[in-house]
């Protein structure tokens, strides 16, 4: 009986370990192609993920191992029970620049900003406002 209840506690254990790695990464098909960080990325399907202690969001290419890019997250709006991925662009015609990323309650700068508006954005965060 003992063995049991060790056996279903380890299990709850590693079923809440399972939700909390979701909650940190999703996966997303892009139907254009766009641009960040002076890359230009093609249409397909991209993995973002948060590391948490680090807040840094990653975004990289499925199909191109060599393309991927990464920002300082701070925190957004969220509900807590729902950890949705948001994904804004600017742009018009055929081209597209990314302008944030939300994963849950992390959010990037907004990155389609001139390096001293970005700058500014990362400081007045850093200070929790």
């Amino acid at each position: 009986m003992r063995s049991l209840i060790n056996s279903t506690v380890m299990a709850m254990v590693l079923l809440c370990a399972t939700a909390a790695l979701a909650a940190n990464k999703a996966e997303v098909s892009v139907p254009f192609s766009f641009h960040a960080q002076h890359q230009e990325f093609p249409a397909g399907k991209y993995l973002i993920t948060i590391d948490s202690q680090h807040n840094l969001l990653t975004l990289s290419s499925e199909t191109n191992t060599k393309l991927s890019a990464h920002w300082i997250t701070g925190p957004a709006d969220s509900d807590f029970q729902n950890e949705k991925l948001t994904i804004k662009f600017d742009g018009s015609g055929s081209n597209h620049t990314l302008h944030s990323i939300q994963l849950g309650n992390r959010i990037t700068t907004r990155l389609d900003a001139s390096p001293r508006i970005a700058t500014r954005a990362i400081a007045k965060n850093s200070r929790g406002q």
